[in-house]
């Protein structure tokens, strides 16, 4: 730990489990904290925790370099009250922490809740809770998204996860790492933190993979892409832009979304997916509009090979809509 350095401290489980993130906005990744920090500075992380507050101490005299230097720590409150994350420096410095912002997660309605205030107002929705696919509204590139989904589904107490994407904002492209804990009691509940890591690591763009796809929907009008959990049929992504006038955003419970008709088929399909067939069709499939009317389209189901052994059953499918 280098004199005027900010750290960023997770403390999204015990303390024991604790560890660095980021010094400045060079990620660390679940550094050991013990190994990072100075001992005697520990109470002053706990004590930021503890309180909610921002913590100011001198440190004792000591012959390391560290010795009687001032220490600041300042806690990243989440929206449950809790806090996710201690920035903390030892010394003087004219340096800013790094921009981070908590967020609370929930994988049985998939409610992502940020505040994102830590972030900067680039980062201004003005909105606070994301529902399904829209937390990947303003996501230009995540390679590990389906990782992020799985690993938040499985549900394990004590399961952790970090990552890296590129986000959009209204200026440009913006590096952020993604860490995140499970609750030990409801390890459906994931606690996390977003650092925006940009000065270090720079933003990239879509991948030629992505880019190709953007290329075949840009070449053919009506047709639209998304990516569905194959347990419970729900959209987890948009690949391309949503069908125009589908009822799909956040506040719409998406078993409602297909005609109640033609819900027999869905599972049939969903089911010959699951089982192995590498495609199905539905045909004159009905889902629900935002005037109250039912939108009409031919849709192809295709399993994706994410996390796939010889005895799984595909967890996710590619979905391809055509008007019809």
């Amino acid at each position: 730990m280098g004199l005027g350095d900010w750290l960023l401290i997770e403390t999204l489980g015990t303390a024991e489990s604790w560890s660095v993130l980021a010094v400045g906005t060079a990620p660390r990744r679940w550094k050991s904290l013990a190994r990072t920090v100075p001992g005697r500075v520990l109470p002053v992380i706990a004590a930021a925790h503890a309180t909610g507050e921002p913590v100011e101490r001198i440190l004792p005299k000591s012959r390391h370099a560290w010795s009687e230097q001032p220490t600041r720590a300042i806690p990243v409150v989440g929206p449950d009250d809790h806090v996710h994350a201690v920035h903390v420096r030892v010394g003087e410095g004219d340096s800013e922490p790094a921009p981070a912002a908590p967020y609370l997660y929930t994988n049985d309605d998939r409610r992502l809740e940020v505040v994102s205030a830590g972030l900067g107002p680039d980062f201004d929705r003005g909105r606070s809770v994301w529902i399904g696919a829209e937390t990947f509204e303003y996501v230009e590139r995540f390679d590990d998204a389906l990782d992020w989904v799985a690993t938040m589904a499985q549900a394990t107490p004590g399961a952790r996860w970090l990552g890296e994407m590129t986000v959009r904002i209204p200026n440009g492209l913006r590096t952020l790492m993604t860490a995140a804990r499970s609750d030990d009691e409801d390890p459906r509940r994931w606690r996390g933190v977003i650092v925006d890591i940009t000065d270090s690591v720079p933003p990239q763009r879509k991948s030629f993979e992505a880019a190709t796809v953007d290329t075949l929907i840009n070449a053919n009008p009506g047709l639209y892409l998304a990516v569905v959990d194959t347990e419970q049929v729900r959209v987890l992504r948009w690949i391309s832009e949503p069908i125009p006038g589908l009822r799909w955003s956040g506040d719409v419970e998406e078993r409602t979304l297909p005609h109640p008709d033609d819900l027999d088929r869905i599972r049939a399909a969903r089911n010959d997916v699951r089982a192995g067939e590498l495609n199905q069709t539905l045909p004159g499939l009905r889902l629900a509009a935002t005037d109250g009317s039912w939108l009409r389209v031919d849709a192809e189901i295709s399993p994706l090979p994410h996390g796939i052994s010889d005895h799984d059953s595909p967890r996710f499918a590619l979905v391809r809509f055509e008007m019809s």
